[in-house]
């Protein structure tokens, strides 16, 4: 599944151009837990040919964010408050994240993340919080 498709198993919860143009596939989502796979692309890559850790950074906040929205109705906005990564080796060719949820509130949610490349090592551990927005604060638009 790519990002403007759906699966029976896992459907994007929001609309966000930036997956479609990266090329995020959402694997999983349920309960507060989310898989999101990229493939490697060369456009998507550093100077050493590994996936830039800008790259990491995005799979990790679409993974960590749609774990988020797996809790909320999906007229509610989140937004990114924070958003720390620990880069710890290359995150080599095609890489998956897992976002979990850590701890939930009713306005603030915690959140982790692993990815690992396709070596099976991990390349990356973060951790974010999220703001749960209101609907009359977020213009809910057309899902993928």
């Amino acid at each position: 599944m790519t990002a403007n498709t759906q699966s029976a198993t896992a459907q994007w919860r929001s609309t966000v151009p930036l997956y479609i143009h990266l090329g995020f596939e959402l694997d999983a989502l349920d309960d507060g837990r989310s898989q999101v796979r990229l493939k490697f692309q060369q456009h998507l890559g550093n100077s050493r040919g590994d996936v830039h850790g800008g790259t990491v950074a995005a799979i990790i906040d679409a993974a960590m964010s749609q774990a988020v929205r797996s809790l909320v109705d999906l007229e509610m906005g989140v937004a990114t408050m924070t958003m720390n990564l620990n880069y710890l080796a290359p995150a080599k060719g095609e890489i998956i994240c897992k976002g979990t949820v850590t701890k939930r509130g009713r306005s603030i949610m915690f959140t982790e993340a692993e990815v690992f490349g396709e070596d099976g090592e991990l390349a990356c551990r973060a951790s974010a919080t999220y703001r749960i927005l209101p609907k009359t604060v977020y213009d809910k638009k057309t899902q993928f």
